[in-house]
């Protein structure tokens, strides 16, 4: 499809624009794009836990040398607890475990 059919006035999609005019509210087609979140809270004290408390083991951290496990463990424990949501700050330790992994 030419380009010029894709994209009329600056406005791009034209053509499955038109086609939703006709069954979405105007509304919902012209709003700015939106992310939407996941559950991970709920997730690292459920099905993921398992799998964080491998990567967050006092002995494995410890023995890595790179992350002092003393706080992270903290924040395992408030988070499992629920006293505190800690998903970001453990996200990113489990993102830097699951890397070092990687690399051996």
């Amino acid at each position: 499809m030419p380009l010029t059919l894709k994209i009329r006035g600056g406005v791009g999609k034209w053509p499955l624009r038109r086609i939703l005019y006709k069954y979405v509210p105007r509304e919902l087609i012209e709003r700015p794009k939106q992310g939407f979140g996941i559950p991970l809270a709920e997730w690292l004290r459920g099905p993921l836990r398992d799998w964080a408390e491998d990567l967050l083991d006092e002995r494995r951290l410890d023995g890595e040398g790179y992350l002092d496990p003393t706080p992270i463990r903290r924040y395992w424990r408030e988070h499992l607890s629920g006293q505190r949501n800690r998903q970001h700050a453990l996200w990113v330790v489990l993102m830097f475990q699951i890397w070092l992994e990687a690399q051996v």
